[in-house]
């Protein structure tokens, strides 16, 4: 077995699979990539109606336990996380969203000099095959394919309908830089099949003789020595194995992942090492903290319309099984959410601060989803809340501890109220529904805040836990090296400085081809004596 490689990348996720693929085209680099999980065989990660099972998977999704959340009445939410190559692209609801150029903004203000919007618009256009209407701001020869939905179901529409009346600009294309708007979600399939990074990316990479792809395979820790990153300790087929880096050691783990690997290798606060008998051997008090992520509310209505409630089971599933095998159309081939709205609750804003999705699916109790009904999700885009990964112990193959106070920030709960009733307004004005109990149309303030303790839950997109800036709490530089060692970085949805307005799979992807290019930009040795520079960076 081979021990020594080039560049290994840790997580074959929608980072990992991306960088494994861009670094592989130099044919002087030898890649490793390792993934804790399998190979993207399973059939239902192509179909895109088969979202709920693979959330539901416990072989797929790492399904990591939450710790009792203070502010949802000590409800333990539950962090989602691909486990399988692809990452979370083999297994989300595919929505594909770039985010708002204030977003990138705010990293640029943070600290990440370069990340700007139009630092990062190059990457999105290079990672896309856009199959829309064409736009200069739109890829058309990138490796993802990309198509907006166009089947959408009438409920939802109505609602969108119900939005635009009250204010809301419709967009053709909510993904070439806007502030606010709504339109029919852009979702990465090719021919009706999910098109994940898996897919996208590695699957043409996979013939280099470059590129080695180790699946079922484990990170242990990172190896260490004199202020250097050597290589990392694998479990694999039950055997120990450490590995070799020559250029460097890319972490590609995700924001629970990533953090945790970084902590079983001595790198971090010593508050957080040592309580677990994790000796220092790197200190970075920034490691696991600042965690970031989504909160959202659900809001369900029975509408008088067909929608994919009743469609779930007889002949109404047999007919959309076999639409779907003859014409890779119909409700099998729908992403998660039809309709896309990002708006502003306070005009005075610059741009949008509160995310609202609508879906042709209505969420309950089992007897209230025996009937048909559409769902609102409701989400801010900037929530103000924090929280940290911890490790649970100095075991490799535990699950982490993960800490989050979801409605802790007052103002995040207000955007949440504003944007719940504006959304029910749609829902019921719109497209004609009745509000699930225990909502109605006067509801005070007070019951909609004990409806978020009760039914608060993750958009699973967490970032920013190896956050990337200049100050004394950042664990990245701007060109994702960690501070104060050499041979090591980060690249993943940890680095990011703040999570971005809606849905994150899109601009992790377009994070590692910048990355990629950052890294091949200095190949072989030269990387290395760059490198050297790092040791006299104090965090």
């Amino acid at each position: 077995m081979r021990k020594t490689w080039d560049s290994i990348i840790v997580g074959g996720g929608s980072a990992g699979a991306t960088l494994a693929a861009r670094l592989s085209e130099q044919r002087d680099c030898q890649v490793l990539l390792i993934e804790a999980g399998g190979r993207d065989w399973a059939p239902q990660i192509m179909i895109p109606g088969c979202l709920e099972t693979l959330l539901n998977s416990r072989t797929l999704n790492w399904h990591y336990p939450g710790d009792p959340d203070r502010t949802l009445a000590n409800r333990r939410l539950t962090w989602a996380a691909g486990r399988v190559l692809g990452g979370s692209s083999s297994i989300n609801g595919m929505v594909f969203g770039r985010g708002l150029p204030a977003d990138y903004q705010r990293w640029e203000d943070g600290g990440a000099a370069g990340w700007g919007w139009d630092s990062l618009l190059p990457y999105f256009r290079r990672l896309e095959q856009w199959n829309g209407p064409p736009h200069p701001s739109r890829g058309q020869a990138g490796p993802l394919h990309v198509r907006r939905f166009e089947q959408t179901d009438p409920s939802c529409q109505a609602a969108m309908e119900s939005l635009i009346k009250a204010g809301l600009p419709y967009l053709e294309d909510y993904n070439i830089g806007i502030t606010d708007g709504i339109g029919l979600t852009q979702a990465n399939q090719k021919n009706g099949l999910r098109h994940s990074v898996a897919r996208a990316y590695l699957q043409p990479a996979r013939r280099r003789a470059n590129l080695t792809v180790w699946t079922r395979c484990r990170a242990l820790g990172l190896r260490l020595s004199a202020g250097r990153c050597l290589g990392v300790t694998i479990l694999r087929s039950g055997t120990v194995i450490p590995l070799t880096a020559e250029r460097e050691v890319i972490l590609s783990a995700g924001a629970i992942g990533s953090p945790k690997l970084l902590m079983l290798s001595g790198i971090g606060a010593p508050a957080a090492l040592r309580p677990n008998a994790i000796p220092v051997r790197h200190e970075l008090p920034g490691v696991g903290e600042h965690l970031n992520d989504h909160v959202n509310i659900k809001i369900s209505a029975f509408v008088d319309r067909p929608t994919y409630n009743s469609q779930r089971s007889g002949l109404s599933a047999l007919r959309h099984g076999l639409q779907f095998l003859l014409n890779r159309s119909g409700p099998a081939s729908s992403p998660a959410n039809h309709v896309q709205a990002f708006l502003r609750t306070d005009p005075s804003l610059a741009s949008a601060d509160l995310q609202i999705q609508l879906m042709p699916f209505g969420f309950g109790s089992s007897e209230q989803m025996r009937r048909d009904g559409m769902t609102a999700v409701v989400s801010p885009c900037h929530p103000d809340v924090r929280g940290q990964v911890r490790l649970s112990g100095p075991d490799p193959l535990a699950p982490p501890r993960i800490a989050m106070a979801m409605l802790e920030c007052r103002e995040d709960r207000q955007r949440l109220l504003r944007g719940c009733r504006l959304a029910a307004a749609a829902l019921q004005e719109g497209a004609g529904g009745r509000l699930y109990a225990p909502l109605t149309a006067d509801l005070s303030d007070a019951a909609w805040l004990d409806f978020f303790t009760d039914c608060a839950a993750l958009n699973w997109h967490p970032t920013s836990t190896c956050r990337m800036g200049n100050g004394s709490d950042d664990v990245v530089d701007g060109a994702l090296r960690v501070r104060g060692l050499t041979g090591l970085r980060v690249v993943d949805a940890s680095v990011m400085p703040f999570v971005t307005g809606g849905n994150t799979n899109a601009p992790v992807i377009a994070l590692a081809e910048r990355a990629a290019e950052i890294i091949s930009g200095a190949p072989g040795r030269k990387l290395i004596a760059r490198d050297e520079e790092m040791l006299n960076c104090q965090p």
